[in-house]
């Protein structure tokens, strides 16, 4: 599977560029970020997202439509 962001450059965040990015994202928004470390940043979060998960698969997106619930 082919993604469409940029080549992964094994970029990871400290804690305090983690936590800088967060205020910045709550502060300013977004488009305040650098798109490389908005897509580093992105990582953390599944990568947050998946330990909180305890290992079970947590749906992204519906497989179904609305009424099929």
């Amino acid at each position: 599977m082919e993604t469409m962001t940029l080549p992964n450059k094994n970029q990871k965040l400290d804690k305090n560029e983690v936590e800088s990015i967060s205020n910045a994202v709550k502060d300013a928004g977004i488009r305040a970020i650098h798109p490389e470390k908005m897509e580093a940043y992105a990582e953390y979060l599944v990568a947050q997202l998946n330990n909180q998960s305890g290992g079970f698969n947590i749906p992204r997106s519906r497989t179904g439509g609305a009424l099929e619930e």
